[in-house]
């Protein structure tokens, strides 16, 4: 069956999400998603907590949660990623008061 065949029936395909980042924070993973949707790959915190049990997951798994991305983004996402948290910011002269 083509993918064309499978849209007309509502049968969209499958396609892997996979895991490019684990964060240490929900803060960190939000600020990373907006970053790569504003790169065009769509993106999404998974938290590994339980309800209730946040810091004893976190302790346990020694990150909150991951980013994942569609697998075909996968590579893209991850050297942006890995640029994103390298930069450095640009230092201003300071304003003469």
């Amino acid at each position: 069956m083509s993918d064309e065949e499978r849209q007309r029936q509502g049968k969209l395909p499958q396609e892997a999400v996979v895991s490019v980042r684990e964060v240490p924070d929900e803060q960190t993973a939000v600020m990373l998603c907006d970053f790569l949707k504003a790169q065009g790959i769509e993106a999404n915190a998974v938290a590994v907590q339980i309800p209730w049990f946040a810091t004893v997951e976190t302790l346990l798994h020694g990150y909150w949660g991951r980013i994942e991305v569609l697998g075909k983004d996968a590579e893209r996402a991850a050297e942006l990623i890995d640029e994103f948290l390298a930069a450095k910011p640009e230092e201003t002269p300071e304003e003469e008061g």
